[in-house]
């Protein structure tokens, strides 16, 4: 039960419009975050943004807070918008069938 401390939680960018298999300007996000299994996740992360009517940046903060582990989220808010913006995914809150299908695409149960 060590904490986690989970350095960029909401993946510099990779969940918002900035990123995409077409988007390859940012060489440190390619780098970093540009692999297939990634863009899956990113597509469930989505798919599911879209079924709760938040953005796919919340529910990959809302994937970290539901850890089964004490884990802490580092984000990098840029301007006090940004920061209000981001506690919106304390509103989520992700079952263990969730995370599991947002990381490996495993069936899950919600609606």
């Amino acid at each position: 039960q060590m904490p986690h401390f989970a350095w960029s939680s909401q993946g510099r960018g990779f969940f918002t419009d900035r990123a995409g298999r077409d988007r390859t300007d940012n060489e440190e996000l390619v780098r970093v975050w540009y692999s297939e299994r990634n863009f899956a996740r990113r597509d469930r992360a989505i798919e599911l943004a879209r079924k709760l009517g938040k953005s796919p940046i919340h529910i990959a903060l809302a994937y970290v807070l539901a850890q089964p582990f004490p884990s802490v989220p580092l984000i990098g808010p840029r301007t006090l918008d940004e920061l209000e913006d981001s506690l919106r995914a304390l509103d989520i809150k992700l079952t263990p069938e969730d995370v599991a299908w947002l990381d490996e695409g495993a069936e899950r149960r919600r609606a």
